[in-house]
């Protein structure tokens, strides 16, 4: 059974000071974002891992590179299906001031209906992450390890995905930075060989300590009553 990892980027200078980073380059890493980036080394630790794909931003690639330098075995790939949202005017600007912003209710309540001044709407950003992340399962081999590095926003749209929630439903969700969630695609098929098909679950989310090795452990996808769980039995 192969796996997705979402790894979402450490803690950055904009989110210290409370600012929507958008698409702006040139956004580090703070401090703390750097020692989380440090932590992913014995978080992921040597598990195997067949691609690194990343949001092309500077946070996402500081974020992953400790761990690539010392365990990596293929180049880390970019990928703009997981850059994070266009914002448009409202890049660089502060979250406090933007809450007072009538559009700010429908971003939390009707993101489906939003489309960020001269930005990216919503239902644009779903279906780039959809496109993004269906080519990836598409390509995965029998106990692939995929690690996506990406941003809040984008990884709750490709957890709304995998979970089939309504885009309306996806702000429900909390992916703090540096965390972990873990998506398990298996591969089904008739009796005949006919047709193939992927199933998908996810299995943890916004983990921040728990070794990926010990969270790859459940092997197998939920059945009727639940699965067996660690203590077994239905």
């Amino acid at each position: 059974m192969a796996s997705i990892i979402l790894v979402r980027h450490s803690r950055s200078t904009a989110n210290t000071a409370g600012v929507l980073a958008g698409q702006a380059p040139g956004i580090s890493l703070d401090e703390t974002g750097f020692a989380q980036a440090e932590g992913l080394i014995g978080r992921i630790g040597d598990v195997a891992i067949s691609r690194v794909i990343s949001s092309p931003l500077q946070r996402c690639i500081e974020t992953i590179s400790p761990w690539h330098q010392k365990y990596g075995q293929s180049e880390i790939e970019i990928d703009k299906s997981f850059i994070e949202s266009d914002y448009g005017t409202w890049t660089g600007q502060q979250l406090g001031e933007l809450a007072k912003e009538p559009l700010w209710k429908e971003v939390q309540k009707t993101p489906s209906s939003v489309t960020f001044p001269e930005g990216e709407s919503f239902k644009a950003m779903f279906a780039r992450v959809s496109t993004g992340l269906d080519s990836i399962i598409e390509k995965l081999a029998e106990n692939d390890n995929v690690i996506i590095v990406s941003h809040g926003d984008i990884i709750k749209l490709a957890i709304a995905k995998i979970l089939d929630l309504p885009i309306d439903n996806f702000q429900k969700l909390v992916i703090d930075p540096a965390s972990i969630s873990i998506v398990k695609v298996e591969n089904s098929e008739t009796k005949d060989n006919a047709e193939h098909s992927r199933r998908t679950a996810l299995i943890s989310m916004n983990e921040s300590g728990t070794p990926l090795s010990k969270l790859l452990e459940n092997k197998e996808l939920a059945g009727l009553g639940g699965g067996k769980g660690d203590g077994g039995g239905a």
